[in-house]
């Protein structure tokens, strides 16, 4: 008795008819086949020699049997049903790859017209998952079984060029802000039909054939294909203004709890609490922040780094705004993820993580040679570091690092805010071990593209893991 696609192995049924419909498409899409000579009912595919013929083919080479009509018919109404539905839906968009995946060894198969000869792009594609985020299987990513692309040259470059990460430290934070963005490129070319990933499944008897598109919207970058940021310029202010304390809700102190650093107000609870804020009038630096500008077509995202509170010594937190939302926060970005980033630029070491590791007074701060009355110990470092952004175009609010020094040791006196300088402190750290590592264009803005995906949360992580698709079923 002679073989047929009904005794095969499914996994090879499956390749067979995902092929088989990846061929329809192409003939219906590039080749208009569906107008002319025009396919009105299921049984014009076997009317349509070139269609049919390749169809067979696909059958001998991958199954290794022969089209049999009354086992086989059921695949091409099954063609026909799914192309009608795709091309009410998205039309006949210039697609030059119609693909699946090579196959393996003595049954590779590529859809004449193809410009491969052996690495398809969902080949390409698994590859890529795999070495740069370990994802072993292509879909635990992206469950597509064909691949409808234009300009596939240029979308893998492009692909490479902004979320590879070749030669870095490939640590959970980087692994997952370039993953982000590498699923906000795909969901571009979705939309703009670019490159289209279609799950299959079968259309039963008597059904008609459904479009879904899964995991495609992500109204981050809604309209934009380029994806990677562009480094502007940074801020971080050292110019001083007087303490005012006099505000709504809070507590004038007394000058002898200000001598001891600590002063009480009421919590919401009624119970009192150590706080310090320095005395009024006297000098604190002008902001408590600094920020980074990155720019995105005509959006701007400004990314604060300040300490979570403004009251007290703490660590700093990462959050940006995007202006064109009316100053909308995104939310801040995961500070341990933050550390991952910055140990895969290869820029952690450089920056002490807590406000412990900072000077808390001017004690602590203050260093001078007695004998050559140059600055030692905090002060050099710190004017030396403020020198360098100052070089580098970084706005210090003031023109020279030395008074921006001045006045962060001001600042630490015991009567102003000295955990306003501490912090101030991680912020041009964090600035100088960026910008010294990321020494040029092209490395700072991929930076600060992973810093703004990792504090961009659109949708669920899960959404946010997997790649966009059309399903028809």
């Amino acid at each position: 008795m002679a073989k047929t696609s009904k005794g095969l192995d499914e996994a090879v049924v499956t390749r067979m008819q995902e092929i088989g419909s990846a061929w329809v498409f192409k003939r219906a899409i590039q080749d208009n086949a569906a107008v002319t000579p025009g396919w009105h009912k299921w049984q014009d595919l076997k009317k349509d020699a070139k269609t049919f013929n390749e169809i067979k083919k696909v059958w001998k080479t991958i199954g290794k049997v022969d089209w049999i009509d009354n086992i086989d018919d059921e695949w091409l109404e099954n063609f026909y049903k799914q192309q009608k539905e795709l091309l009410q839906k998205i039309g006949r968009p210039n697609f030059t790859e119609f693909s699946r995946d090579g196959g393996p060894k003595g049954s590779k198969y590529i859809l004449p017209g193809s410009r491969h000869n052996s690495e398809t792009f969902m080949d390409w594609v698994s590859k890529f998952v795999n070495d740069e985020f370990s994802i072993e299987t292509k879909d635990n990513w992206n469950p597509a079984d064909i691949w409808l692309i234009q300009n596939e040259v240029k979308w893998k470059k492009k692909l490479i060029k902004e979320t590879s990460m070749k030669g870095m430290k490939k640590t959970p934070g980087l692994i997952e802000a370039n993953l982000r963005q590498f699923n906000s490129i795909f969901r571009a070319l979705f939309r703009t039909k670019q490159v289209i990933g279609i799950s299959l499944k079968k259309i039963g008897k008597g059904q008609s054939a459904v479009w879904k598109e899964v995991n495609v919207d992500n109204k981050f970058f809604k309209h934009q294909q380029a994806v990677e940021m562009t480094f502007e310029k940074a801020k971080c202010l050292c110019g001083t203004k007087a303490i005012n304390i006099d505000k709504k809700g809070m507590i004038d102190l007394a000058k002898e709890d200000y001598a001891k650093r600590k002063g009480k107000e009421k919590t919401k609870s009624g119970k009192r609490k150590h706080v310090y804020r320095g005395l009024t009038g006297l000098a604190t630096l002008e902001t408590q922040d600094s920020r980074i500008i990155v720019k995105h077509g005509s959006k701007e995202y400004s990314f604060q780094i300040k300490t979570t509170s403004s009251t007290s010594y703490d660590n700093l937190k990462f959050e940006p705004t995007e202006k064109t939302k009316g100053a909308a926060r995104m939310g801040k970005a995961t500070r341990e993820y933050v550390f991952d980033l910055m140990d895969g630029y290869k820029f952690l070491d450089k920056w002490p993580k807590t406000h412990k590791d900072y000077p808390k007074n001017i004690e602590e701060f203050d260093g001078v040679d007695d004998k050559t009355y140059e600055f030692t110990g905090w002060q050099k470092e710190y004017l030396e570091k403020l020198e360098f952004l100052n070089k580098e175009g970084v706005d210090l609010g003031v023109p020279t690092a030395l008074e921006a020094l001045i006045n962060i040791k001001e600042t630490f006196g015991p009567l102003n805010q000295p955990y306003v300088a501490n912090s101030k402190l991680q912020q041009i750290n964090f600035l100088w071990a960026f910008l010294s590592t990321c020494k040029t264009q092209k490395e700072r803005n991929k930076f600060c593209t992973d810093l703004v995906f990792l504090a961009c949360k659109e949708g669920t992580s899960m959404k946010t893991r997997y790649g966009p698709f059309g399903k028809i079923y």
